[in-house]
């Protein structure tokens, strides 16, 4: 370079480094003032060695002395760098912002562009934390484990029998605690006014000494606590305590009434203690004794533990596994390929929304890395409209160190502003996103931004100004500065490499934009299928009104009777309301009650005597005409059909042709079966129904028994659901009506309140949620990455053409039309498209696998949109570069213009 331009290389000859530069002046001016003692000394009669050791003693020649002046000078050399580094650095941040101020334009969509991306990152990574990352709230929580029983070629999460626990308990070595608790139950808490409706969980001593959180104020249960007939006693949750009590610190050793007994409150949990949910209202004990031993059939129970220092899972598997194939041999009726799963606790409790909050995760994260792309292809379009620039700055002494950074300082100014934004953003937007959000998304409520989101920000601002400015900076700076100075003010080209480069960068947008649009649509087409689905009856129009009677005072099925069935005749009364049944299980909102039975013409051999676990309903006459569930064969239930009547039992087509296959479902009328055992009492099949999705829009219909509410074998079962069905001329919400079926309650009993009261077809909603929630986010973000990939199209086709308007103006000058300049822009961009739809399609195909436990009845690979959704892109592209090459007719002067646009990150305007 100094031969061809030797100027230059005088000129960069001057600029050394700042170190050396003090260093040589500190050693320069000790010299010369050394110089002139010793000519003094020899004009003064000395000689010249004599004088040169006088003068360097009175220069401090000890140790002492050149150690000092040693120090001073590595000081000033520091203080004179530090300075020289912060003047450069303000001159660099100063000059940054002079240049973005001159593109208002461009330096708005890269703001806004990173400020989105940013934005959403933090915010996503802030609900990650908070459900998989943050620890949960327990001492030591990676020895906290779930164990579960595991069903033969069935359910991994199956709950635990009363006898498996109290055998894991007693057996296992590896555990420094074992408890069990059940699913939350409600219980109405009686005071001054209306009855309120309590969650409620029970739980062994056990399982409080597993989780190691002692209650803020008072104690746990205690071992006499957990027998039956021991003291009844409650804790009380944080919230509970601060809603109804006032945050009385008085509160521990105060009685309240429960479902009409009287229990007393040992203890108050901290805020922090939601076990297992955020929604729970107190906890009792749940009392054990050696006869629940035997129980192997009723799997009602979940199992926490707390493993030993030092214990690894493996090994409490390993001793749980021996256990259970020791009472696989001593009950084989029962437990016969029954198997334990130990998982950890954090792992189990967001099993099933960890896919999710990955996918989301790597969501957000491919939309940064296209707006990063975006705005690197916009900074290169810029830095060959910059390049005359560079080259002076070069030829006046600055090197391609400073120039980089330079060019780096605008774009870390340009990801502060925007990652100052988007934090912003975030912090209004994860409100959004856990009101939005479904409600079995666990631990959601712990979402906060904290030091380690705003950490995970301040990492991506920089990640960003690393990925989407270095190599702008570095192309900028590459250039020839005496080809570039000698050239002349009309220089635009960028070369071959820059073309390149922004090619890749455009392909990999658009192969990113399509994985997005890819995953959305496969998730549309899922949300699609589930809203056809046939549900086996109508859900529209239906009211369910969940409600528990007290045992205390409703102890038998007479006393169900005398309170639910002039209720029935209450509410079916009121105006608006077209019929009214019960039931004991609702759709999707019910318990899920399974039992196992025999089917008397069926006798099975080998140790199994019963058939495997189905749905089981008791519901009142007129259940399935009012909710229109078709009858097979045979007959529905009848008001004859009471507890002094012969036994009858409906069931459903998936039950009829399990164990009937290929015929009739009349072929099932008059068969008999029986619950618990073989001796009865059997109940005769008397009608075969239509199969209903019970479990929700995504559970295939499972195989049910219906049975007559008088008829139920329970008399423990005093719960009941109204499914009220109404008129269509109703005026207003179907839940205006819960108001007046409320005060038809009171009128029976005051201190029974409702449970739950919605709309069925909006239970079956909430079934989908989770789907419905990850196919929204997942568009949004779809769309944001498709408008980033326009943009980016756009973007670089029109700086193309405004690079190739020497060229265009010739061609147009020599009978060329704006059509054929079209058509050329077009196909250019279409190429690029194409290879970008084709490398996106290949990740597509590799990616969305991940989705494959949140779709429905459509594959990971599904052919429609594979096809329709690339094609769409292209079109779009292909518009897109349509409008780009819309290139101004006239001579090369007015393409000018259209150069200086795109050269801002705006484009040509068409």
């Amino acid at each position: 370079m100094g031969r061809k331009f030797p100027g230059l290389k005088r000129v960069l000859r001057i600029e050394k480094p700042v170190r050396d530069q003090v260093k040589d002046d500190v050693a320069a001016e000790i010299r010369f003032h050394i110089q002139s003692r010793v000519e003094e000394l020899v004009a003064g009669g000395r000689s010249h060695d004599e004088a040169r050791r006088q003068a360097c003693r009175e220069f401090g020649d000890s140790p002492e002395a050149l150690q000092a002046l040693k120090s001073e000078s590595t000081r000033t050399v520091r203080h004179t760098r530090r300075r020289e580094l912060l003047d450069r650095l303000e001159q660099d941040v100063r000059y940054g912002w002079r240049t973005l101020r001159g593109s208002p334009g461009f330096a708005a969509t890269t703001i806004l562009t990173l400020a989105l991306a940013i934005g959403a990152n933090t915010a996503i990574f802030s609900v990650v934390r908070a459900v998989i990352l943050r620890p949960l709230p327990y001492p030591e929580p990676d020895r906290l484990v779930a164990v579960w029983e595991h069903e033969p070629g069935g359910n991994p999460r199956n709950n635990v029998t009363d006898g498996s626990y109290l055998d894991w308990r007693d057996g296992s070595t590896r555990f420094q605690e074992l408890g069990a608790f059940s699913w939350e139950y409600d219980m109405a808490l009686a005071g001054d006014g209306p009855p309120v409706q309590l969650s409620v969980i029970g739980m062994t001593a056990d399982a409080f000494r597993a989780l190691g959180l002692p209650p803020k104020l008072g104690r746990s249960f205690s071992e006499e606590e957990m027998v039956p007939g021991g003291a009844r006693t409650v804790v009380i949750s944080h919230g509970l305590w601060q809603r109804r009590f006032g945050g009385d610190p008085e509160v521990v050793g105060k009685t309240i009434r429960l479902d009409d007994i009287d229990r007393m409150v040992i203890g108050v949990m901290g805020p922090e203690f939601a076990f297992p949910t955020p929604d729970v209202d107190l906890w009792g004990p749940l009392q054990l004794t050696e006869a629940d031993r035997e129980n192997r059939r009723a799997h009602r129970w979940r199992v926490i533990g707390r493993l030993k220092p030092g214990a690894q899972i493996e090994q409490a598997q390993a001793e749980l596994s021996a256990i259970a194939s020791r009472l696989a041999t001593e009950y084989p009726e029962w437990m016969e390929g029954w198997d334990v799963n130990v998982q950890p606790y954090r792992s189990d409790l967001t099993a099933q929304v960890r896919t999710l909050m990955w996918l989301l995760l790597g969501v957000v994260a491919v939309v940064l890395l296209i707006a990063c792309a975006n705005i690197a292809n916009l900074l290169l379009a810029r830095a060959v409209g910059r390049e005359r620039e560079v080259a002076v700055r070069g030829a006046l002494g600055a090197g391609r160190t400073r120039l980089i950074r330079q060019f780096l300082t605008e774009s870390a100014l340009i990801a502060v502003l925007g990652g100052a934004i988007g934090f912003a953003l975030a912090t209004a937007g994860i409100d959004l996103f856990v009101a939005l959000a479904p409600d079995d998304i666990p631990l959601l409520e712990d979402t906060r931004i904290d030091f380690s989101v705003f950490g995970f920000a301040s990492l991506a601002i920089l990640a960003s100004t690393v990925l989407f400015g270095l190599i702008p900076a570095v192309r900028a700076t590459g250039v020839d500065f005496r080809s570039t100075l000698a050239s002349g003010l009309d220089r635009s080209s960028g070369g071959v490499p820059h073309a390149r480069l922004r090619s890749s960068l455009l392909v990999s947008q658009v192969a990113l934009t399509l994985m997005l649009l890819i995953g959305a649509g496969l998730l549309v087409r899922s949300f699609i299928e589930l809203e056809r689905v046939d549900y086996g009856y109508e859900p529209e129009r239906l009211l369910a009104v969940q409600m528990n009677l007290p045992t205390s005072r409703y102890g038998d099925m007479a006393a169900h009777a005398r309170f639910y069935e002039p209720l029935i005749e209450r509410v079916e009364a009121l105006p608006g309301v077209q019929s009214v049944v019960g039931t004991s299980e609702p759709p999707v909102i019910g318990y899920g009650m399974t039992w196992s039975f025999a089917i008397e013409s069926k006798p099975r051999e080998g140790l199994k005597t019963l058939e495997d676990d189905v749905q089981t309903h008791a519901v009142t006459p007129g259940y399935f005409q009012t909710l229109g569930i078709p009858v097979r064969a045979g007959r529905a239930f009848q008001l004859a059909d009471r507890d002094d009547a012969p036994l009858v039992a409906v069931i459903n087509e998936s039950l009829a042709q399990q164990h009937w296959p290929g015929s009739a479902p009349n072929r099932a009328i008059g068969e008999r079966i029986a619950f618990q055992d073989r001796n009865g009492p059997w109940i005769e099949i008397v009608g075969v129904v239509g199969d209903v999705r019970q479990r929700g829009s995504a559970r295939e219909p499972a195989p049910a028994i219906y049975l007559p509410w008088s008829q139920r074998q329970w008399a423990w079962m005093s719960w009941m659901t109204l499914l009220v069905r109404l008129e269509r001329e109703l005026a207003g919400s179907p839940l205006s009506l819960t108001r007046p079926i409320e005060a038809a309650m009171w009128e029976l009993d005051d201190q029974v309140p409702i449970q739950r009261v919605g709309e069925v077809s909006e239970f079956y909603a909430e079934s989908t949620a989770r789907r419905r929630f990850a196919m929204n986010l997942l568009g949004a973000f779809a769309g944001l990455a498709l408008l980033l990939g326009v943009v980016g199209i756009y973007g670089v086709l029109s700086y193309t053409v405004a690079q190739r308007r020497h060229e265009i103006g010739i061609r147009m000058a020599l009978g060329a039309g704006q059509r054929s300049v079209a058509t050329s822009v077009v196909g250019q961009g279409l190429r690029l498209a194409c290879l970008g739809v084709a490398i996106g399609v290949v990740g597509a195909l590799a990616l969305t696998r991940l989705l494959q436990s949140l779709l429905y009845e459509v594959g990971a690979t599904d052919l429609l949109t594979f096809v329709a959704l690339p094609l769409g892109l292209l079109a779009v592209a292909a518009l897109a570069a349509y409008r780009a090459g819309r290139v101004p007719a006239g001579p090369p002067r007015l393409a000018h213009r259209a150069h200086d646009g795109a050269a801002c990150g705006l484009g040509a305007a068409g």
